[in-house]
């Protein structure tokens, strides 16, 4: 009788922990699914950051040009305008860059070789990483946007 009552109690015991493992394997797995979920919504604004920045470059292009023509107070204007349009195109770069980085320095491969904790902990700050390149992303394309409109 005791070594039937020792059975069902370790098969309870083995139980539990099953369920813990699989329960730790999904929260992982929803972790990286939630990272990733940022990354697909970011990725596709690459296009969007190569069409701003060459808008911007025939923007300063052409702001050259009209500098030839312009008298000095135009000329300020335009040397303000060149250099806000130069500072957009350095934070668009800047931001793609960001993405490029995160992108190579992302080690999803080796999640399963940490335990469930660290691997939770790795994905937290890859979500707040990522989190971050979008802000970025997004304001530099906003930004962007804003000066072509008003021009």
């Amino acid at each position: 009788m005791q070594s039937f009552v020792l059975n069902v109690v370790s098969l309870f015991i083995l139980g539990a922990l099953c369920g813990a493992c699989n329960s730790d394997e999904a929260a992982v797995k929803q972790a990286e699914e939630d990272v990733f979920a940022i990354h697909d919504q970011v990725m596709p604004k690459s296009d969007d950051i190569m069409k701003l920045r060459k808008q911007l470059n025939k923007r300063i292009a052409a702001l050259d040009s009209l500098q030839a023509t312009s008298s000095a107070a135009g000329t300020l204007r335009t040397d303000e305008e060149k250099e806000q349009a130069r500072l957009l195109v350095r934070n668009l770069t800047d931001a793609d860059s960001l993405m490029m980085y995160w992108m190579s320095h992302y080690k999803g491969d080796t999640l399963t070789k940490l335990s469930p904790n660290d691997a939770l902990r790795y994905l937290s700050d890859q979500k707040d990483k990522i989190t971050d390149v979008e802000t970025k992303l997004n304001t530099s394309i906003e930004q962007a946007r804003q000066f072509l409109d008003k021009k």
